[in-house]
């Protein structure tokens, strides 16, 4: 007979966390908009503000989420004809999606640069991240840099917002100069 109780699964341990509530209000909306309920909005939402974790071979799904994300970040205008940013090359995606389907693409430990500010508005973070892939063939450095924006409400407005963009670079100096411009901009405080 199995010990385990009726239920959902569990999924990981409980961790209790007290939040603003404001914050609490703004999350619930966040995941009644979604169709989520708030435990697994607030899983998904920390997940995905992290660096992805590769560990041991990458698999597919990691490596298409990855990629997909220089293309398809929330508050970037994807009709611009000039973006900000130098996406990933083809040639490269490719390579990288062939050696996750021979089994043969591995992850380097990250190394990562971050910059926070906040004020009574909002809280800004950059980051700088520096990842490399090894394959059968060259390993293949890839530069991110991300930027995220949490509005607080302010009194009389009903909620705060989101604003988070990544791109990704093979290029070290174009990546830089992309991270100093926009720790420029992105981390005034107003």
């Amino acid at each position: 007979m199995s010990s385990a109780s009726p239920g959902r699964p569990v999924i990981g341990p409980k961790v209790p966390i007290n939040f603003p509530e404001s914050l609490l209000r703004n999350i619930e909306q966040a995941a009644d908009t979604a169709g989520l309920s708030r435990a697994a909005w607030v899983r998904r939402t920390v997940s995905r503000a992290l660096p992805e974790s590769f560990e041991g071979p990458v698999g597919p799904d990691q490596m298409l989420r990855f990629l997909r994300g220089s293309e398809t970040d929330k508050g970037i205008d994807t009709t611009d004809p000039e973006p900000a940013g130098v996406y990933v090359d083809n040639d490269t995606a490719r390579l990288l999606l062939r050696a996750v389907d021979d089994g043969t693409l591995t992850a380097s430990p990250v190394i990562t640069e971050s910059l926070a500010v906040e004020s009574t508005r909002a809280r800004r973070s950059i980051s700088f991240i520096t990842r490399t892939f090894r394959t059968s063939r060259d390993p293949v450095t890839i530069y991110q840099v991300t930027f995220t924006t949490v509005s607080h409400p302010q009194p009389g407005e009903s909620e705060g917002g989101q604003h988070c963009a990544r791109r990704l670079y093979l290029d070290q100096d174009a990546a830089r100069a992309f991270y100093d411009e926009a720790r420029e901009l992105h981390l005034k405080v107003s």
